[in-house]
């Protein structure tokens, strides 16, 4: 039994791998057929894509053909009208060539009579546009060039100048003058930006002119900075930019300044009231000579209706009415600083009402395109508000310390008054 199935064993595993060794022949050959269809597909597709490609080609030549076939035909149905448009534009635009080449021929001082024929109209040659190549080539490159120019003093005189960019340099060794060149509107000759160089620069600019290497000072603004040195106001310029209603401000700033300073010396030199009055009554003899040492000004006062007077309400209606007089003298003119202060501002609030007035007016007249027509509306609507607040601003701020300090002196002897009143002073003595 046992050498039976041992036998059944062996002929099934002899099965197995004669099967397997089939399918592995047969993966094997399917293998090399799909390698060789890939590589005729791949042939066959460059085939494709060659002829594609010719075709493409012929169709574009077949279409450029086409347009020239047509362009002929319509060039043969044209009108005569039609060709006469055509030849005057051509000459139109040979005409503006020429201008153009004659204009740059003469900005450049070059000779034009070798490229005019014999009735004086100007030929266009290959030889013209050489010449033009080479002098933008020249233009292009860096390089010292002899040209008059307007100096700081208003002499126009030759000088060595190079053009860098937007950057102008000129230099003559002769005059050891030099700077940067600026161009205003409606000028010819280029002008030296005066103040700019110093001795030590020019001696840079010359080193620069001599060799080629060197240090040189230039505007990085290319000219800005020099606008705003030239726009820089003074006081009264400034002021003057305001209009009419700058004047009364600067007049309340003017009273409102007189006012401060006499109403300050004023409360500075008045005696401040002591807060021991009635201590230093009660121990000095208000007859002796300490009494005039002791006491000044508005408690001197006071103590001299008290001593001419008894304890009565004929004495109290003789301090209240030196109290009113000393409050009058203390608050008078106080009341200028806090007017300026209040009609400063209102003052600038008209003047830049006025001034928008004015920049409308000169918009609707103008129009729009032009920003120096409407600047100086806007100009005296701003300065006038500025004005206004530097005037109200101080002014408001020494009203309040003015009446501050007045305040403390009228409330102190207030006190001392209310104080003295009651206390028999000719009983003391």
């Amino acid at each position: 039994m046992r050498l039976l199935f041992l036998a059944l064993l062996f002929c099934f595993s002899a099965n197995t791998a004669a099967d397997s060794s089939v399918l592995s022949e047969r993966v094997v050959n399917s293998k090399l057929a799909l390698s060789k269809l890939q590589q005729t597909i791949n042939e066959e597709s460059l085939q494709y894509q060659t002829r594609l490609e010719q075709s493409l080609r012929e169709v574009e030549a077949l279409r450029a053909q086409a347009e020239s076939i047509r362009r002929a035909s319509d060039e043969k149905v044209i009108s005569y009208e039609q060709l006469s448009e055509r030849v005057r534009a051509w000459r139109e635009q040979d005409n503006y060539q020429r201008m153009v080449v004659q204009s740059f021929f003469e900005q450049q001082n070059l000779a034009l009579s070798a490229f005019k024929s014999k009735n004086g109209d100007l030929t266009l040659s290959p030889s013209m546009f050489e010449i033009l190549k080479h002098e933008l080539v020249n233009k292009i490159s860096p390089n010292w060039q002899e040209k008059p120019v307007v100096n700081d003093k208003g002499e126009i005189i030759d000088f060595n100048v190079l053009n860098l960019g937007p950057l102008a340099l000129a230099y003559n060794s002769e005059l050891a003058q030099g700077g940067l060149l600026t161009r205003k509107i409606n000028q010819t000759l280029p002008n030296i930006i005066p103040n700019i160089y110093t001795e030590s620069q020019l001696e840079h600019l010359a080193t620069f002119v001599d060799t080629g290497a060197g240090f040189i000072t230039f505007d990085p603004t290319l000219g800005n900075a020099e606008k705003l040195l030239h726009k820089q106001d003074n006081v009264i310029s400034h002021i003057q930019k305001g209009g009419v209603w700058a004047l009364p401000i600067l007049i309340f700033g003017l009273i409102s300044l007189i006012a401060t300073l006499v109403k300050g010396y004023q409360l500075l030199l008045m005696p401040k009231p002591s807060n021991d009055f009635i201590e230093k009554i009660q121990q000095i003899d208000v007859s002796s000579l300490e009494f005039n040492i002791h006491f000044k000004g508005a408690e001197k006062a006071l103590i001299d209706i008290a001593v001419n007077n008894p304890v009565s309400e004929h004495r109290d209606d003789q301090l209240v009415a030196f109290l009113m007089q000393y409050r009058y003298r203390v608050e008078n003119y106080l009341g200028v600083v806090a007017t300026s202060a209040a009609i400063a501002p209102l003052l600038g609030l008209l003047g830049t009402v006025s001034g928008m007035i004015n920049t409308f007016m000169m918009m609707n007249t103008f129009g729009t395109g032009d920003a120096a027509t409407v600047s100086g509306g806007i100009s005296e609507a701003l300065v006038t508000t500025e004005l206004g607040l530097i005037v109200a601003i101080p002014s408001l701020i020494m009203s309040a310390l003015l009446n501050r300090k007045a305040k403390s002196l009228n409330t102190k002897l207030e006190a001392n008054a209310i104080k003295l009143s009651k206390l028999d002073i000719l009983s003391h003595e």
